[in-house]
This record gives structure tokens, C-alpha cells and sequence, in this order.
């Protein structure tokens, strides 16, 4: 039997949303990003603000306002510094 699956993977989406994200320094708005996802990617333009819910549920990017609408700004998440290497080897001790 043929198992179809009608939804796509988006994590490789997830990915390029995030690196094309990063390299807005004021944020896209939503439309960038999905004029993007139409013009350079096989994904449809619709997938992008449910990508967008996805990574800012991880705590990938953050988005003002939340509601995801035509206005808002997409940001990457302040990451929280990597523990140094001196640290973690005395964690092992």
C-alpha cells in the first residue's frame, strides 16, 4: 500500500527562514519572507507564517507583535552564551 503524506516536511524551510531571518538586521516583515519562500524555495508562500509559529515556539525567533499578521517583524532569539570549555571540564571532574 501507498503511504502519502499530504503535509511536507518544513524543517528544512525552519532552516532557511532562519538564515534569511538572520540576515535582516531590523527583522523582515512576514511578506519578505514569504515572497521568498515563492521566489527561491519549493515551498508555498502559506507555509512560512506556520514555520514562523513553529521556530518562535522553540524559541528560534522572536516576533512583535506575536500575532502573526502581514505587519509583523520577525527577529532571531537572543541565544544564551555557550558555557565555556574550563567550565564543563570541571563540571566532569
Amino acid at each position: 500500500m501507498l503511504n502519502l503524506v499530504c503535509e511536507p516536511d518544513t524543517g528544512p524551510l525552519r532552516r532557511i527562514l532562519r538564515d534569511f531571518i538572520s540576515e535582516a538586521p531590523d527583522g523582515p516583515t512576514i511578506p519578505e519572507p514569504k515572497r521568498y519562500a515563492l521566489l527561491e524555495t519549493v515551498y508555498e508562500p502559506g507555509k512560512v507564517i506556520d514555520a514562523v509559529r513553529q521556530l518562535r515556539d522553540a524559541g528560534a525567533v522572536t516576533t512583535e507583535p506575536r500575532a502573526i499578521s502581514t505587519k509583523t517583524r520577525v527577529h532571531l532569539a537572543a541565544t544564551p552564551p555557550a558555557p565555556s570549555p574550563s567550565a564543563e571540564q570541571g563540571a566532569l571532574r
